[in-house]
């Protein structure tokens, strides 16, 4: 029979081979939109924006093979600059040079606004300009949108040929739209934790902030994780005439530069915060009574030693004027003075009034039981 056999037999085997591939392609679809949808919500609980993108990265690593991955966000609407970069399991620095729009894949992506799959290095590495390894072979670039707005690129490597099929590439797409609902949340989330913490006016952590970081280093002084806690309170020395001769808004000036010395001097070795009026705090975890002496002189000295730059506008006419202010501050120590958070307030404010006010102002005084 020869052909009509072939056809005969041939037809039906291709055609249920056709259908099976369907079906298995079809089933294989379905398994990972189940799995993006699991993502999505995993990602919705997170207010964190490391840790969506942490978690983002490592679910998406389990449906598909990745090698590599980054995720680039966008400068001054044509410059992309990594914020997360994976390699090989390790989390690297993100210390990549920039792509610029239409430069590179990532690029192409950007200037596009469509997502881009290669199977091997061969399909791109004419376009590559960026930061890919040596070994990088399959590639997946989508570009991560909410409102119609491309907030950023995610571009996945893996060191084999063909690694990717265009149904993990649909499924990266649509993770890609969950992902920036995930990080949209979580940067509103800790902006709006942020603006509650903030002093609106010196940008210096406020009472609430530094109240709550307080009950919680002392939660650490007493399981043992930490065994020294130490606490600046400084007063501006008659600020109020300060207020009556230049004004509150010069009063306020000289209040947003206090914090700024502050922050300069203290750096990472305390935390400096606004306690309330021209009140101001110092916590220093880890830091002995006798070294927070010592950084409570520095800051008085900071303080005194150098004017006060006022800029004051009369009759049309810009002017600036030198004002030397001094602090009077108070220290004290825990567990050697207090045993609680309101104790080691108290007596440091003690320290302050008792110890440094009434005794002439501009000095620094401990808490002494």
């Amino acid at each position: 029979m020869g052909i009509l056999a072939l056809l005969i037999v041939g037809v039906p085997f291709v055609s249920l081979s056709i259908i099976l591939h369907l079906y298995y392609s079809s089933e294989k679809v379905i398994d990972y939109l189940q799995k993006a949808s699991e993502i999505s919500h995993k990602m919705a609980e997170h207010l964190d924006v490391n840790e969506v993108m942490e978690l983002f990265i490592l679910k998406l690593s389990e449906m598909v093979p990745v090698d590599y991955a980054y995720i680039l966000d966008i400068k001054d609407n044509d410059e992309l600059h990594s914020i997360y970069r994976k390699e090989h399991e390790l989390i690297k620095p993100n210390d990549l040079m920039p792509t610029n729009k239409n430069e590179g894949i990532s690029g192409l992506v950007l200037e596009t606004g469509k997502s881009v799959l290669f199977h091997s290095k061969n399909k791109w590495k004419s376009i590559a300009k960026e930061f890919l390894p040596e070994d990088a072979e399959s590639i997946i670039c989508v570009p991560i949108v909410r409102s119609n707005e491309i907030l950023g690129i995610l571009l996945l490597s893996s060191t084999k040929k063909r690694a990717y099929e265009k149904s993990q590439l649909m499924i990266v797409d649509i993770l890609c739209s969950h992902f920036a609902i995930a990080i949209e949340n979580a940067r509103h989330y800790e902006e709006t934790k942020a603006k509650s913490e903030r002093c609106a006016l010196t940008k210096l952590y406020n009472y609430r902030y530094i109240e709550a970081k307080l009950n919680e280093e002392f939660s650490r002084l007493l399981n043992g994780s930490r065994d020294l806690l130490s606490l600046i309170i400084l007063d501006i020395d008659h600020f109020k005439k300060v207020n009556d001769t230049y004004g509150h808004q010069s009063g306020n000036e000289i209040l947003c530069e206090l914090a700024d010395r502050l922050t300069n001097l203290i750096d990472t070795a305390g935390i400096a915060s606004r306690y309330g009026g021209e009140e101001f705090i110092v916590l220093m975890p880890d830091t002995s009574k006798e070294d927070a002496i010592g950084w409570a002189e520095l800051i008085r000295q900071t303080i005194a030693n150098r004017p006060f730059i006022l800029k004051q506008t009369i009759d049309g006419r810009s002017n600036s004027t030198k004002v030397y202010i001094t602090a009077s501050i108070g220290v004290a120590a825990a567990p050697e003075d207090a045993d609680d958070s309101l104790a080691l307030i108290r007596h440091a404010d003690r320290a302050l009034y008792v110890g440094a006010k009434q005794a002439g102002r501009n000095r620094v005084a401990e808490y002494v039981k």
